[in-house]
């Protein structure tokens, strides 16, 4: 038997499965069970609609523990191995916050030392601090990863993360 080939990681570049979306099935087959335990009076199906919502909750942690170990790491491997370059942020929109710190999407124009120029979106974490830095038209420092050159990091000093 011919050996089998080692599966190759997949871009970091690549949007992550969407698990929120995966809860679906055990989170409705979860409700199905209760309300028929309800209406028939069987207590075997309550231990069912448990079981089902218990054991979908316990996937959908591992493969979110997974989900971040992974970006972690890529992270880390741009930060450290990959092409410090700079970016010229070309828009910003607020997605959401995290303790009064906003989530903002950047679109950036990655301007490396050799090679023409590309856009990226990437969303980060900004300290309230640091807002008044990343305005449009801001040249700023990123991290470009060795192997996807789409994953891109903004250098954490620039977003107030140092």
């Amino acid at each position: 038997m011919p050996p089998t080939p080692a599966r190759r990681p997949l871009p970091p570049s690549r949007p992550p499965l969407p698990l929120g979306a995966l809860m679906f099935l055990p989170g409705t087959a979860f409700w199905v069970l209760v309300i028929l335990a309800a209406t028939r009076e069987d207590n075997r199906l309550i231990a069912w609609a448990f079981a089902v919502g218990g054991l979908g909750l316990a996937v959908f942690a591992v493969l979110k523990a997974q989900q971040v170990r992974d970006r972690k790491v890529h992270r880390m491997r741009a930060v450290e191995a990959g092409t410090r370059t700079t970016a010229r942020i070309v828009s910003t929109r607020v997605r959401g916050h995290l303790n009064q710190d906003p989530y903002v999407v950047f679109g950036l124009e990655v301007l490396p030392e050799s090679g023409d120029s590309y856009r990226v979106e990437i969303t980060e974490l900004v300290s309230q601090l640091a807002v008044p830095r990343i305005l449009p038209d801001t040249v700023i420092d990123v991290h470009v990863h060795p192997d996807d050159p789409l994953y891109v990091v903004i250098d954490p000093a620039a977003v107030g993360r140092s």
